[in-house]
């Protein structure tokens, strides 16, 4: 019986502590890897909804009411006409007919103003997209909620 090679008790309680003290980091993993995921899918469709609202304005002819100076980046100063919400469904439709029962998920702001620097035929448009679902944590554990804002010029 002297002869008998195995493991000990101390060993297979020691090596089953580390086991698991790994298993525990990689859980930590998928959980980062799911909300990194969720943050990547609402930066893509803010970036995207913005994109496609300053495409819709840059084709429209320089006369129409919807080039009017005005607008707001924000909730506190949204004027009618300049803003809208949006509802993206899990197979990627956009529509800005919320389906009953359903909430947006994304707020989209764009404001029309003068060019700075004094041209009469050129504007300056911003477009802002916010997603109305919660991200990320921000500094201090305060919730941001994923924006993109873009600005271009339109001249004629």
């Amino acid at each position: 019986m002297k002869n008998e090679k195995g493991f000990t008790l101390i060993e297979v309680a020691v090596s089953s502590v580390i086991t698991m003290v790994g298993l525990v980091f990689l859980a930590t993993l998928f959980t980062l890897s799911m909300s990194q995921n969720r943050l990547t899918k609402q930066h893509t469709t803010t970036t995207t909804l913005a994109q496609k609202k300053l495409e819709e304005l840059m084709a429209i002819e320089r006369n129409d009411a919807r080039l009017t100076i005005g607008g707001g980046l924000d909730s506190s100063t949204k004027q009618d006409n300049y803003n809208d919400q949006i509802y993206v469904n899990d197979a990627g439709t956009i529509t800005t007919t919320i389906p009953t029962g359903q909430v947006p998920n994304y707020g989209r702001f764009w404001k029309i103003e003068a060019d700075p620097g004094g041209l009469a035929n050129a504007v300056l448009i911003s477009v802002k997209v916010v997603a109305l679902q919660t991200a990320r944590r921000g500094i201090n554990s305060e919730q941001k909620n994923e924006q993109t804002t873009l600005t271009t010029v339109r001249s004629w």
